[in-house]
């Protein structure tokens, strides 16, 4: 039943958009004009992901966050993928490819983006650097799931007290751990740091 949910939930949220067959899995092509200068195009767990041409004709690695672009089409700003007001990441992982999660692609920076609900769903938020207290950015004691850049350590405390776990694989459904809703704190870990 839940498999049979899922797949008339897709068919649904796929209206207008494009299919192309690729051996036994569709990839969703999401409309704009990004591909007439974008190449590789492919998407992984919410995200889209490609290889775009910058003003100097340089190849950039970008991806962007899909729910974020529902209203907006697709644009390729100077090799930057982007949508209405939102704007993606630059991967820059060398030869291109899917990234690890575990090895910090995209230029070494970390990254993690949060959402209120399980299975990347729901509203989201994306931070680069520590967040002692996240009471003023709306997801205090409200994530249920998060996606990774690297290595990070969330606590269940404000200033990076109470209950911490280092996660560096994407988490799908933080009940499973015992922190659904219920993270005040969160930071990146660097190689060699010890907190």
């Amino acid at each position: 039943m839940l498999i049979e949910t899922l797949a008339a939930m897709t068919m649904l949220s796929g209206a207008g958009q494009e299919y192309a067959p690729g051996g036994g899995q569709e990839r969703v092509a999401p409309r704009g004009d990004y591909r007439d200068s974008c190449s590789g195009e492919y998407v992984n767990r919410g995200r889209l992901y490609a290889d775009c041409q910058d003003r100097r004709g340089n190849v950039r690695g970008t991806s962007i966050e899909l729910n974020r672009c529902s209203d907006y089409e697709i644009r390729n700003e100077n090799g930057l993928l982007v949508c209405g007001p939102w704007r993606g990441t630059y991967e820059d992982r060398p030869g291109g490819g899917r990234p690890d999660n575990g090895g910090g692609w995209g230029g070494g920076r970390n990254e993690i983006t949060v959402y209120r609900d399980a299975l990347y769903r729901g509203a989201s938020t994306s931070f680069r650097g520590a967040m002692p207290n996240l009471r003023e950015s709306g997801f205090n004691d409200a994530i249920s799931s998060m996606q990774f850049r690297g290595a990070w350590e969330v606590c269940t405390d404000a200033y990076f007290r109470g209950t911490c776990r280092t996660f560096s694989d994407d988490v799908w459904n933080l009940q499973q751990h015992g922190l659904n809703d219920r993270i005040s704190s969160l930071r990146p870990v660097r190689r060699g740091d010890r907190w």
